[in-house]
């Protein structure tokens, strides 16, 4: 949700009784909440302009800034932008500065009144993206949040609008992996930082002339939920002593099994902090990350046994499991060298991890025969990539990895078929996420040739073991199957739908076992459901003096 600078209106996104998700809009001293026409299929969460007066989003079907008049009218298009958007702030003087959702991208800045987007800021080696702007009282002044895999530059930054994107500051002024929003104070006097500490929201003395922390961070909400992977507390303020949060477990998930029509199949674990499961090849084990969103730890758990065993012990982040084929090895990505990095590990947790490569990355997906291992890397020059490590598993440490799909657009999660001719990949080249199969060639000399097998937003791809379907995800939750011969070449059928899977899934991740029998995912233990919103007028008159 995002609550309006003057404290009167909240809009959030919902799905009507007609089934069709878009933003909704309702005053704070109402019970009535109305549809906002022309936000179908909009990308959450959404920014405000400066005077309340008008709603600012991306839709997920397509790369446009857009702004909706909340007093009635169409929406209007401001610019195209590299992707959907995470945060926005708007100026008095007209200026609408933007933070990217995917893709390595620094702040992006954009006139209300329309035009082309320039950059703000710009990307530090080991940083992926700048989001969540948000305007300071003096109009020339933004805080934004650094995403970086270095957790000593992890953080809450100040930027001017009278800097060059080279030239802004890199003093750091709050550790933190989510957004912070500075609340005025209500007396004139100064005002708080509002920001989270795990699940507990929290406000600090922030003097924004100055720039500077001050005191003690008192805490204001408890049990405040979070969307980890978009780097997202659930909580909004405005400038009049009004917040809004949505309590929660979303920091306590579940490992649940599914069958073909998506009846429980029992969990796996204790409820936890979870994402990115990925099934070994035999379907007896479980890589997962679990921990907190910056510090996660590589688990396994023994799907028999219903046990827990912990693979990595290095305070930094560890993410992202991938089995080696014959369930010997799992490879997974730390920062803890600044830059997120791959690293390989017996399955069975002798021995010590080892670098696979310099070449930073997020691992995604190694061929049946156990010799090329795909990953997904950054540059801000072409976004994310699709890059290829040969011989994964070579000690010598004589394997290069070569870009295998660079392209202006985003290229990620690509995923090697079973009989490793082909590969599918999510990409947003048709100016949404799709997902597209090309045959695959270690090299990068598979030719031009690729086909569009999904419908409509779609992320996830999944091969089943027999390469004779591939499953991937939609933004609704929807998991959809499309049908694929290769007897011919390559044919893909029309993607049909299989069933609705638990929330959440968003960057949460999934898996299946290798017959498709069984689907895994992260999902909350009371099934899904949403918490109410909070709403706190005149919070500020609750701290401790």
């Amino acid at each position: 949700m995002a609550v309006s600078p003057d404290g009167h209106w909240m809009v959030f996104p919902a799905t009507g009784e007609d089934g069709v998700a878009r933003y909704w809009l309702r005053s704070l001293d109402t019970v009535e909440a109305r549809a906002l026409p022309g936000t179908e299929g909009a990308f959450v969460p959404a920014a405000w302009s400066w005077d309340s007066r008008y709603v600012v989003f991306t839709s997920l079907g397509g790369l446009k800034l857009k702004k909706v008049d909340i007093q009635g009218g169409p929406p209007q298009t401001l610019a195209d932008v590299p992707s959907q958007i995470n945060g926005a702030a708007w100026t008095r003087d007209g200026v609408i500065i933007v933070g990217m959702a995917q893709g390595s991208h620094p702040l992006i800045r954009v006139s209300a009144s329309g035009g082309a987007a320039t950059p703000a800021t710009v990307l530090a080696q080991g940083e992926s993206r700048h989001i969540w702007p948000q305007l300071l009282p003096d109009g020339r002044h933004f805080l934004y949040l650094k995403v970086s895999a270095d957790p000593n530059k992890m953080g809450i930054y100040a930027g001017s609008f009278d800097s060059k994107p080279e030239e802004q500051s890199q003093q750091r002024l709050l550790a933190t992996n989510r957004q912070a929003y500075y609340a005025p104070s209500a007396n004139g006097g100064t005002g708080n930082l509002i920001f989270l500490r795990d699940s507990t929201l929290m406000a600090q003395p922030f003097d924004p002339g100055k720039l500077q922390l001050s005191g003690e961070p008192a805490a204001i909400a408890e049990g405040v939920d979070s969307f980890v992977g978009a780097n997202y507390g659930l909580f909004s303020v405005s400038d009049t002593g009004a917040l809004v949060y949505r309590a929660g477990a979303g920091s306590k998930l579940v490992a649940t099994w599914f069958d073909q029509n998506i009846n429980p199949a029992g969990t796996l674990g204790e409820p936890g902090e979870y994402a990115n499961p990925a099934v070994s090849p035999d379907g007896t084990h479980v890589a997962v990350a679990a921990g907190s969103a910056g510090s996660r730890d590589i688990w396994i758990l023994d799907v028999a046994r219903n046990s827990p065993s912990r693979f990595t012990f290095d305070p930094a982040n560890d993410d992202n499991p991938v089995w080696s084929p014959d369930g010997k090895n799992v490879v997974f990505f730390s920062n803890r060298k600044g830059e997120l990095k791959l690293y390989i590990k017996p399955a069975d947790g002798s021995g010590e991890e080892r670098l696979l490569t310099d070449q930073p990355g997020i691992p995604s997906s190694w061929s049946r025969d156990g010799r090329f291992l795909l990953f997904t890397s950054g540059s801000p020059k072409t976004g994310n990539d699709i890059w290829v490590l040969p011989n994964p598993r070579s000690a010598s440490g004589d394997s290069k990895p070569t870009p295998l799909l660079t392209t202006q657009f985003d290229e990620q999660d690509a995923q090697v078929s079973p009989d490793g001719r082909w590969i599918a990949y999510q990409t947003n080249e048709s100016g949404a996420s799709d997902i597209y199969v090309r045959p695959f060639a270690a090299d990068g000399n598979g030719g031009g040739a690729k086909w569009l097998v999904s419908r409509g937003l779609s992320i996830y791809p999944r091969w089943r073991s027999d390469g004779k379907q591939l499953f991937y995800a939609s933004p609704n939750l929807d998991i959809m199957g499309v049908d694929i011969d290769t007897s011919k070449g390559f044919q893909a059928g029309t993607p049909r739908r299989l069933f609705t899977a638990p929330p959440p899934l968003l960057a949460i991740g999934w898996d299946l076992t290798a017959d498709a029998k069984r689907f895994l995912f992260i999902t909350t233990p009371n099934g899904g459901r949403p918490a109410p919103f909070t709403v706190v007028l005149n919070w500020a008159a609750g701290l401790k003096k």
